[in-house]
């Protein structure tokens, strides 16, 4: 069975990072076909959006943009299609909240049997956010960066044809997600 990977956080044209973690899991993942990611930002609409950018301290143009009424149902349809979900909980831009990262948070917890990596690069124990009661009630396990996310969705997930892992592997494995 293949994986599908929806990738959620926040998005900003003002912050390359809200971009570059999402394209560090493409390149994880692209020769591998037991995964396909959904990335919100690799599409025409999104690429528009950040050539059209700059200029726009209170936010509001991009809710002018043509085609914004489609996000809704557009993001809740990457949710039914996936399988999990990597959540990146970083706050790249204090000026922009989360309100759609929260929304597919609220949509993933209303399916508990897709698994949800919470990705923060701090102790989401001390976040508001993270620390949350709907986000810990959501989010199965936590990790730094999205590199470890990978690693944890292609150990639990990959199809390896009934190989065990190595006992290193398994060590290695317990100390990222300190079992």
């Amino acid at each position: 069975m293949n994986e599908i990977i929806y990738l959620i956080g926040q998005i900003s044209v003002d912050k390359v990072e809200s971009y570059k973690w999402r394209k560090n899991v493409r390149r994880m993942f692209a020769t591998n076909d037991n995964f396909e990611v959904i990335d919100p930002c690799n599409n025409g609409f999104n690429q528009a959006v950040i050539a059209n950018a700059g200029g726009d301290p209170k936010r509001l143009k991009i809710y002018k943009t043509k085609g914004t009424e489609l996000l809704v149902p557009k993001d809740r349809s990457y949710v039914s299609r996936s399988t999990m979900a990597f959540a990146n909980m970083n706050t790249y831009d204090k000026k922009k909240p989360i309100i759609g990262t929260c929304f597919e948070l609220a949509w993933y917890y209303d399916n508990p049997e897709k698994t949800v990596i919470g990705i923060f690069n701090g102790d989401p124990k001390e976040d508001i956010i993270c620390n949350h009661p709907f986000v810990r009630g959501t989010v199965d396990i936590w990790v730094k960066d999205e590199f470890t996310a990978c690693k944890i969705a292609q150990h639990f997930y990959q199809d390896v044809f009934n190989e065990f892992p190595t006992f290193e592997e398994a060590r290695l494995l317990e100390e990222i997600v300190k079992l």
